[in-house]
């Protein structure tokens, strides 16, 4: 309350009448699809009068009274338009300007980026999003091509960073954290993700080394900026698995603004592709809206909101997977009886209210409220044979089961309900002085989560309850059913959470050294475990004003991540009330360098980065579900170098190349096991250091972008990604035995467009309907054009004299999708 009450009285040291022999002209400067211009100039005819717009395309800029003035509005690329204003003595006008391409296609200059490269956290073009064959769609298939990213799993919106798991990355849009659900153990159950890509203006991204304001989470940060439309209009996109409408506006004073987009999605077309034939019935629908009003040319109130409905269900009828060696093929066949029945209800709102006196200070306050209710039932019989197949070329019976090696069943049960309401109350202030920008915030939250979770499975191998630990001496009977695996408990979290930060960005240049210094404080205090946490960071940028176009940067701070809920209990449901928060320790070293080859520009940036880590909450992980242990028992590290490469390749269009190389490790606290050698004498191992769940030592990604020369309209986008094996070991075993590694994700996506009506081009002679569109495109994508198997987890199979084999579940084979999208 103290910092709320600072800003206002600065406020009212800062702000100051203007005179009356002038008045003022305010707006937002985008491009005809709403995304806003950055750094574009407005400026004052015969006068040295002028501004620039920000990273949300907006401007103020005084202008003298009583006379007809001329103002211009210009960037690199696009045709300059200008507008004559006559205005009263302290009058205020809204002026916002939409800027068209040039005809002749520019060269490409990130003038934006240049602002932005002194900071670890990057822009992405949010273009692309409409160009790049993902099977979600989703604006976190464009995350996952960038350097330090990883996922194998495509039908998933998740992705670790740098060794972490989906749980350490934060995800802001327009300033407001967002929340996931928290029971989606796999990418089939999970629907669409909060980001909407038909609504997005900018994207940022870091993958560490971030500065104290952004939350407090080990990984990453995603922070996106929502449209703010100038003009009416709306877009269409329809394909084979689903599609979307979406619509904005505003009022003719340009005081309210709303953008407003529906989705919908049956993503049983894809996932007939899986392994498992059954009736797949998945049904995910959401409703999002932004929308703005401005009170005054100084005051902005906002509101975002959405709300998600995705319900899964499936019958699994039969399914048969071939896998091992060559010379040891085996075939495992399964057939099912009963059902999953599962939905997941979010829905998410914020209230933010904007005050801009000045071009050099502002104040926001937000209060925002997440809200879920999840429910994850099904009952599954699978009854299995675990066959030899002949794998001789010349045998008369070549690939066809020659012997059997188990026959059973397994019984998986679950009832799983989960109930959460997370919402909070924020401030936060900017304002600038001589080369200082100061930043500063506080929230307060308050978590309220509960659930019921009930799961267990029963496992059978000819006519017998094998127990969980496969001691067969024991319990080894046919009238004792024995649980292999059962969790059942019920808890409830009410807590509140405070946090602050102060932060200062400083540049200076030194002779010829351009020097931009970062540095802030990040404070938490979490009341379930009366934790407080002071978090330092900072940043260091060098511009040496050499004849090439570097750039140095050394990052680092303590990041802590204090636990949220899942991290509270074991996987048996104990809660530990003297859980702390996981540390994660960055140091970063990055530099960026814009060079140009065959004439056109291109971007190499690359970050060598280690990360010490104390204080971890060992996990496993099984498809997208993370299982915590409970308790700090771990102390780790993750070390590796990134690289990106972004450019035109091919004149006109960007692609890029991402190479990633890593990898993480950690100790577990107080683990060992007894050995017992030939004379029969015993010893304990201690098993050190052993790879975290994430430790996907290369992945390299590459999108790419080209046309048929001469004819621009046809256009052909190509997703590669590589990523080496994830650790894995048998289920309900210590970590030190997970030592063997799944086979790499590779995967390839390959799309084609044609543009039969684009807003680059003019069509003096358009009749009918077609006169109302701007853009009109159809594609065609064949998603993994290689029928590669993925392996995103394993079955295991277990024979009654206790050998277990690894039965890997795959990923979706190679699959075709159309789509079209329409802009008004």
């Amino acid at each position: 309350m103290r910092l709320i009450a600072f800003s206002i009285i600065l406020f009212s040291f800062v702000f100051q009448g203007f005179g009356q022999s002038t008045a003022y002209v305010t707006g937002r400067v985008t491009d005809i699809d709403n995304y806003p211009i950055e750094l574009a100039n407005v400026v004052v005819e015969n006068t040295q009068a002028g501004t620039s717009t920000n990273y949300t395309g907006k401007y103020k800029i005084i202008v003298p009274a009583n006379i007809d003035v001329v103002i211009y509005f210009s960037t690199v690329g696009y045709e300059r338009q200008k507008h004559t204003v006559n205005l009263k003595p302290g009058e205020r006008k809204r002026l916002d300007v939409q800027l068209e391409m040039t005809a002749e296609k520019l060269e490409e200059i990130e003038v934006a980026e240049e602002r932005k490269r002194y900071s670890t956290v990057f822009h992405i073009n949010p273009r692309t999003l409409d160009q790049l064959p993902d099977v979600t769609g989703s604006v976190e298939g464009l995350v996952k091509t960038m350097p330090g990213v990883s996922s194998n799993n495509e039908l998933s919106n998740q992705y670790s960073v740098r060794g972490g798991n989906y749980d350490e990355n934060l995800i802001y849009v327009n300033g407001v954290e967002i929340y996931r659900p928290f029971l989606v153990r796999s990418g089939q159950q999970e629907g669409f993700s909060f980001l909407n890509s038909d609504m997005v203006a900018n994207l940022s991204f870091s993958a560490g080394g971030f500065e104290a304001e952004y939350g407090d989470k080990m990984s990453s940060v995603l922070d996106i900026q929502y449209k703010e439309p100038v003009g009416w209009g709306g877009s269409v996109k329809a394909g084979l698995m689903g599609g979307a409408a979406t619509v904005w506006g505003g009022s003719k004073n340009h005081r309210l603004t709303q953008i407003t987009s529906f989705r919908y999605k049956k993503s049983g077309y894809i996932l007939n592709t899986l392994e498992t034939s059954g009736d797949y019935n998945p049904t995910f629908s959401d409703i999002q809206t932004y929308i703005t009003y401005d009170l005054t040319e100084n005051l902005e109130i906002g509101f975002i909101g959405n709300y998600s409905n995705n319900e899964y269900r499936f019958i699994p009828s039969n399914r048969e997977t071939d896998f091992g060696l060559v010379n040891n093929a085996l075939r495992l066949k399964v057939y099912f009886e009963g059902q999953e029945v599962d939905q997941f209800i979010t829905s998410q709102g914020a209230f933010i209210v904007n005050y801009k006196p000045t071009d050099d200070f502002s104040l926001l306050w937000s209060a925002s409220a997440f809200l879920s209710s999840e429910a994850e039932t099904f009952d599954i019989l699978g009854e299995y044979w675990l066959n030899q197949v002949d794998s001789n070329l010349g045998s008369s019976t070549f690939g066809d089961s020659v012997g059997s090696l188990s026959v059973g069943s397994y019984l998986d049960h679950a009832r799983n309900y989960l109930n959460a309401v997370v919402y909070n109350f924020g401030h936060k202030g900017n304002y600038s002085v001589a080369n200082h920008d100061f930043k500063w915030g506080i929230k307060w939250q308050v978590e309220d989560i509960s659930d019921e979770i009930s799961e267990w499975m029963m496992l059978d191998s000819a006519g017998y309850s094998l127990p969980p630990d496969g001691n067969t001496t024991d319990v080894f009977t046919d009238s004792i059913a024995t649980l292999f695996e059962t969790r059942r408990f019920s808890n409830s979290l009410y807590s509140n959470r405070f946090t602050a930060f102060l932060q200062d960005t400083w540049n200076t240049q030194i002779d010829s050294t351009q020097l931009y210094v970062t540095g802030g404080l990040r404070a938490q205090y979490w009341d379930f475990n009366k934790q407080l946490l002071i978090s330092p960071r900072a940043t260091i940028a060098i511009k040496p004003m050499w004849q090439k176009d570097w750039l140095f940067r050394l990052a680092g701070g303590v990041y802590y991540q204090p636990p949220f809920y899942k991290e509270v209990f074991d996987k048996y449901g104990n809660i530990n009330y003297d859980i702390k928060a996981q540390e994660s320790y960055h140091l970063v070293a990055g530099a960026d360098y814009n060079f140009k080859a065959w004439r056109r520009p291109f971007k190499f940036v690359t970050e060598l980065y280690y990360k010490k880590l104390k204080n971890l909450i060992p996990y496993s992980v099984d498809n997208l579900r993370i299982i915590y242990e409970g308790d700090n028992n771990a102390d780790g590290y993750a070390a590796g170098i990134d690289m990106k490469i972004t450019g035109e390749f091919v004149k006109g269009v960007d692609s890029w190349l991402s190479v990633s190389v890593m990898q993480t490790e950690e100790d577990l606290k107080n683990d060992s096991y007894v050995v017992t050698n030939t004379q029969g004498v015993e010893s304990v191992v201690y098993p050190g250091s052993i790879y975290r769940p994430a430790d996907q030592r290369v992945t390299v990604n590459l999108f790419f972008q080209d046309y048929f020369p001469g004819n621009p309209t046809w256009k052909v986008h190509l997703n590669m990604v590589y990523g080496s094996g994830l650790p894995f070991g048998p289920p309900n075993s210590p970590r030190y035995t997970a030592t063997g590694r799944m086979p790499a994700y590779r995967r390839v996506d390959i799309g084609m467009s044609k543009s039969l009506i684009s807003s680059d081009r003019t069509y003096e002679n358009r009749k009918g309907p077609v006169k109302w569109f701007k853009d009109f495109w159809i594609g065609v994508e064949v998603f993994n054009l290689f029928d590669i198997n993925n392996t995103i987890s394993y079955t295991w199979v277990r024979d009654v004299y206790n050998r277990e084999y690894a039965v890997p579940n795959y990923l979706t084979s190679r699959l075709f999708n159309v789509k079209l999208q329409a802009k008004f």
